[in-house]
């Protein structure tokens, strides 16, 4: 349960460490404590996979352990070398800002004694969970161990009740300030079990909310996991689910949840070793619209990056579809050890906050911006990914203006009209006229509009709007 608001607490550095301490009222602390003393011998090699703001670093450095401290938040780890500055022991550890899903990368085989994850499987996506173990496996020594601390259900019902009873909430309110959330984790023993660990203890604290497993490494037969942990084939349907979802994305799409697609490999068609890889955020519309045009045409692999459920432009610009992301999306699906061509098709729209060479230097894959619009694909593969000048633009035919006009009444609607009809009924339908009227003459006329952004174009409309508004009570008594 302090995994969610964890994820709020990971914007403010200064006061991560204090607000776990109070959200797992001090048994995480002392739970760290325990791992350090009874876990951790002076002299090994250990890496802290997720450090966060270096609670459990300080107390392994201090033990007299070689300590690397990995965190994929350049902040978080900033903070946490602060304060191992403080204590005196940055000396002793190794700072790594980076994903969990590129240790491999990172790091040569049996480099570590021991590795702690603490609050940090939760966070990612199931499939990432698998390979970051599988990883993790082959970077300890054979006789290392895995020291895991994360959020889990609770068995017992009564204390399953209360636990959702908390949760809910802190889910709601932190997914309101950062977008994202956490997944408590099911099944940890038999996802140990098949990345090539025995679990060997075992510990519930926290009602049962919080799991700490320490678990060994297992002699892994060459081949073994090498196999690709595909999700599924994509398919283009029509039925009510899709409707559901269609007109959940048409007319509400600014408001959480999104509906999205699970993180990770999938097929379109029958993709072999030679096939691209298309690569897309998790947003149920955004996937269900890339594949439309392509089922029954394309044979390729399609990497689902978790974009937090928001569309590839808005998740790119917004910081939630990153270089990183998409190289940990690399990892985790396995392609690596298969393609003979490592060919990597992004998005076009994503390019505002998407760094393509880093993704090649990091990988080595071929990187290629295709197509605006999915209906292209087929022809920008058939010409060898070379795209033509009207691949490229971006164009707001009036079908796209049209779809604008209902996501901007679906969400204003809820905003405005609901208000409007609890408070002051007798103008409920001016203002809906009002709304349906000026939302229409945007969506035709916004090519025309002064301005060049959105906001640019629609002021002058709410400005009219309201004097308009203004006008009608002041001539019409709204009254009974």
């Amino acid at each position: 349960m302090a995994t969610v608001f964890m994820k709020w607490l990971e914007t403010r550095p200064r006061d991560y460490a204090r607000g776990i301490r109070l959200l797992t009222l001090g048994r995480l602390a002392r739970l760290h404590t325990k791992i350090a003393e009874r876990w951790i011998q002076p002299g090994e090699r250990v890496l802290d996979l997720g450090c966060g703001t270096g609670d459990l670093v300080l107390q392994m450095a201090a033990r007299g352990a070689a300590v690397t401290a990995l965190d994929v938040s350049a902040p978080m780890l900033a903070e946490a070398k602060r304060c191992l500055e403080e204590a005196g022991f940055a000396d002793r550890v190794r700072w790594v800002c980076s994903d969990a899903a590129m240790l491999e990368e990172r790091f040569e085989p049996g480099s570590f004694d021991a590795v702690v994850a603490s609050l940090l499987l939760s966070e990612l996506p199931g499939q990432a969970r698998l390979q970051v173990l599988r990883q993790i496996q082959r970077i300890l020594a054979p006789d290392g161990r895995l020291i895991l601390v994360d959020e889990v259900r609770p068995r017992q019902p009564v204390a399953a009740v209360l636990y959702l009873f908390l949760r809910i909430p802190l889910c709601v309110l932190t997914w309101l300030l950062t977008r994202t959330t956490t997944h408590p984790l099911r099944d940890l023993e038999r996802m140990l079990d098949q990345a090539g660990f025995r679990v060997n203890r075992c510990e519930r604290l926290l009602w049962g909310s919080l799991l700490m497993m320490v678990a060994d490494p297992k002699d892994v037969p060459p081949g073994q996991g090498q196999t690709l942990p595909v999700l599924g084939r994509l398919q283009h349907r029509v039925d009510l689910r899709a409707l559901a979802l269609d007109l959940w994305g048409l007319f509400l799409r600014i408001l959480p949840p999104y509906p999205k697609v699970e993180p990770g490999l999938y097929r379109l068609g029958n993709p072999g070793p030679e096939s691209p890889v298309l690569a897309t955020g998790n947003f149920d519309l955004t996937v269900r619209r890339l594949i439309a045009p392509l089922d029954g045409r394309v044979d390729a692999w399609v990497l689902v990056v978790n974009s937090s459920g928001i569309n590839v432009w808005c998740a790119a610009g917004g910081g939630f579809l990153t270089a990183e992301r998409v190289i940990g999306a690399i990892h985790a699906s396995g392609l690596e050890s298969y393609l003979r061509r490592k060919c990597l098709i992004l998005p076009q729209l994503c390019a505002n906050g998407v760094d393509g060479w880093k993704i090649r230097r990091e990988t080595g894959w071929e990187v290629h911006w295709g197509p605006v619009r999915a209906a292209d694909i087929p022809a920008y593969l058939r010409a060898e990914m070379q795209k033509t000048d009207s691949m490229r633009w971006v164009r707001f035919p009036m079908r796209d203006r049209l779809e604008m006009m209902a996501v901007t009444l679906g969400f204003y609607g809820l905003l405005i009209l609901l208000p409007v009809a609890v408070f002051w009924p007798s103008l409920f339908r001016p203002v809906l006229l009002s709304l349906v009227g000026l939302s229409t003459f945007y969506a035709i006329a916004m090519p025309w509009l002064p301005g060049r952004d959105g906001l640019a174009k629609s002021l002058p409309l709410a400005v009219i709007s309201l004097l308009g508004l203004g006008l009608y009570t002041w001539l019409v008594d709204p009254a009974p």
